[in-house]
């Protein structure tokens, strides 16, 4: 036990089960927060008179939100507390959401947002991956399917009874509904959670050299790229499904609908990414999410009908959901657990930059064509850019799968170059 840790209680017969719980309820809330754009978007549009665009840069702001905050919150984590952050972040969650309830004006809109992202979700994102893997390191593939899978129906859960919500009492009743869903659901899950040592991060020590620290650096650019370019690849579809396919059918409920079987897949989807990575690594698990991904994006604008709608949004799900289990896991596999904070927040401030670029891009060329079809198109184009990159990942240096619960070792993409440093260095020491 390090300095600092707090013990857990022994009469806790299996506390790793319940942190897992509390981690896919929080990341529920979390990523549910973020996805309500796409129910609010209409409503709020039509009582200010808001565009598109204006309303789509709110998303866009608390994406920004997440990628700047991720940096700054996942290095800290690696360093402090997690009771503390989960108090930050609960407190930043719940008071922008009320604060939207109230909104009059743009700038208002727009701080609540990047409030939501940048000292709400973002500082409660990689304490909950980072302590929840850690109990379960044999199986770290399903544990962050898991709790991923929350995100994914928290996405499609929390927008759908939003939705109802405003049907009923219009939205702004409906923000203060869900603030309270959401405030009561973190006084419930965020006490529970811990790493199994206790509230910080375990300390250990390592006997890498230089090269091996910089070879990790480069593993975590060329994934934060992917990710960039995944996520602006999934970015259009999260922000304006719902708004497209409610118009192409001319019915807003079949949008919502098609959202909600989209993210009620995902869970499935990230559930089923874990063990996937689990039994052939988080690399080419990654691989398969992206190409479902991508291939469901450019085949949108092409549909007509409701059904078609759903059962592509089902594929769809499955597919881009999977991309953040593996992500996440990629990013464990290159660095060890004291250094996963800050490495998975270096990687999703790229990637959330990238959703906030889908998302406002998407917006702001349907405010241009008055259609989606270009805005789908921008969005295929960066999922095939992102294939390209990960095809060149895997080209270059292989992954290294994980069987029957044998953990993987780092996978750094350029060892040859790092086994000449150490060859060369050791030459020069034996002369």
């Amino acid at each position: 036990m390090t300095p600092g840790n707090h013990p857990l209680p022994a009469a806790n017969p299996n506390p790793g089960a319940l942190v897992v719980l509390a981690a896919t309820v929080a990341m529920a809330m979390g990523f549910g927060g973020l996805g309500l754009i796409t129910v609010f978007m209409g409503p709020i549009e039509g009582d200010l008179g808001w565009s598109r665009s204006d309303t789509s840069l709110g998303y866009a702001l608390s994406t920004a939100g997440m990628a700047i905050g991720g940096m700054f919150w996942g290095r800290l984590s690696d360093r402090t507390d997690v009771r503390f952050l989960f108090a930050i972040g609960s407190t930043g969650m719940v008071a922008s959401l009320l604060a939207m309830s109230m909104l009059h004006t743009l700038p208002v809109f727009y701080i609540a947002h990047f409030v939501y992202g940048g000292l709400g979700f973002s500082v409660l994102y990689s304490p909950l991956l980072a302590t929840t893997g850690e109990w379960f390191p044999k199986q770290r593939g399903l544990v962050m399917g898991l709790v991923t899978a929350g995100g994914a129906l928290g996405q499609g859960l929390l927008p759908y009874f939003a939705s109802s919500l405003i049907n009923a009492f219009g939205w702004r009743w409906a923000f203060v509904g869900i603030d309270g869903t959401l405030l009561a659901a973190l006084a419930l899950a965020l006490p529970v959670l811990r790493w199994p040592e206790g509230t910080t991060a375990p300390v250990h020590f390592s006997a890498g050299t230089v090269d091996t620290a910089k070879l990790r650096m480069d593993t975590v650019a060329i994934l934060s790229l992917a990710a960039f370019l995944c996520c602006m690849c999934m970015g259009v579809p999260i922000v304006h499904m719902a708004n497209f396919i409610g118009a192409v059918c001319g019915s807003p409920a079949a949008g919502v609908n098609s959202l909600v079987l989209a993210m009620i897949a995902g869970a499935a989807g990230r559930v089923s990414c874990g063990v996937i990575a689990d039994r052939t690594g988080p690399l080419k698990a990654y691989a398969l999410a992206s190409s479902i991904q991508t291939a469901c994006v450019i085949a949108f604008p092409a549909l007509q009908h409701g059904w078609s709608f759903m059962a592509l949004s089902v594929l769809f799900g499955f597919g881009f959901a999977g991309n953040m289990t593996c992500l996440s896991l990629c990013v464990r596999q290159a660095v060890p657990a004291n250094r996963f904070g800050e490495a998975i927040g270096l990687v999703m401030m790229v990637a959330w930059a990238g959703m906030a670029s889908g998302g406002y891009m998407g917006g702001v060329l349907f405010d241009i064509a008055k259609s989606y079809t270009l805005s789908f198109l921008l969005a295929g184009f960066a999922g095939l850019l992102n294939l390209v990159v990960i095809g060149a990942i895997l080209i270059w240096k292989p992954d290294r799968s994980t069987r029957r619960g044998v953990q993987a070792k780092p996978w750094p993409i350029a060892s040859a170059a790092a086994q000449m440093r150490i060859i060369s260095s050791s030459r020069k020491d034996a002369r």
